[in-house]
């Protein structure tokens, strides 16, 4: 009995300090680097900003405390402080990592040159001052891409040699995200833009919209890579990904064309006219189902 009190207490202790460790150097980096431009304290508290509290959980929370987790699986050595410092280096690592891809995507917002009433649009301002829903969501949504590849990179793995196996992971997530993306965008090009809609119409119903979507085709591209993950073949892989990602795109069209039958309502003018929120959290209800029926049915 006391053996387990023992290893309870022990596994305890060890996943608070890693995530305690993690929260608090995220807060740090993200408070004074990543929003070094804008109040987050203030607005979360003083303006009680919903679109900066989604922000806030989404991309900073949320990421955090699951990378901070994902360190801590598996064990370096009998030794629990041994661990423990092993774990806290992948805890670090992480944070750098995501903190620096968030900055590159405020960056890349940057350097469209777009303007809106307010100026010219940047990522932080949207979210923080003019309390932009959609823009917190398509931060989040990036964040999503940013943890999804993040967790794949393992030093002791690459150390045993696993190091080409990760690059490959890696990228055939992000080029595969990449080109469901490009397909999402060229949608609805047809009538809108995808940055019109978030940052210049202020559209929260497209942010749900693009983060119902990412989150359903990376749960196709990260189930197939887990899922051949002891009989890894790029060939295969890239094929089965490519397959399941034209059936999730195909029967996802198909889907909305017979609610549209049947309910008599466009579902897209209600998202992107209407800026209907509601019936963008069916829609992203509905990507996710499909993107959990073809995961599990592959597998």
């Amino acid at each position: 009995m006391f053996e387990y009190f023992s290893f309870f207490l022990k596994d305890l202790s060890f996943s608070f300090v890693i995530l305690t460790v993690g929260f608090i150097l995220g807060w740090v980096i993200y408070n004074n680097l990543v929003l070094r431009d804008v109040s987050l304290k203030d607005a979360l508290f003083t303006k009680d900003n919903f679109a900066a509290w989604i922000e806030f959980i989404g991309a900073f929370v949320f990421p955090v405390l699951y990378l901070s987790s994902h360190a801590i699986k598996g064990a370096a050595s009998d030794n629990i402080l041994v661990d423990l410092a092993v774990c806290t280096g992948y805890t670090v690592f992480y944070v750098v990592i995501l903190t620096l891809l968030r900055l590159l995507s405020k960056a890349i917002v940057s350097l469209i040159n777009a303007e809106d009433s307010h100026g010219k649009v940047c990522l932080n301002k949207e979210i923080c001052e003019q309390k932009n829903i959609g823009a917190a969501l398509f931060s989040v949504t990036l964040s999503v891409i940013f943890v999804s590849f993040i967790k794949y990179i393992d030093f002791i793995d690459i150390i045993e040699g696993e190091g080409a196996t990760i690059l490959i992971k890696v990228l055939l997530f992000i080029v595969f995200v990449l080109i469901a993306l490009v397909c999402y965008s060229m949608v609805l090009r047809r009538k809108t833009t995808l940055f019109k809609e978030i940052f210049i119409d202020n559209n929260s119903a497209a942010g749900i919209g693009l983060l119902g979507f990412v989150f359903a085709a990376q749960t196709i591209i990260t189930g197939i890579i887990d899922g051949y993950a002891t009989d890894f073949e790029i060939i295969t892989v890239a094929l089965v990904i490519a397959v399941c990602l034209a059936i999730y795109g195909i029967i996802s069209i198909l889907f909305k064309k017979i609610f549209t039958a049947i309910v008599k309502v466009d579902v897209w003018n209600e998202i992107y006219e209407q800026n209907n929120v509601g019936a963008a959290v069916g829609q992203a209800a509905l990507y996710v189902g499909i993107a959990m029926i073809i995961v599990n049915f592959i597998m």
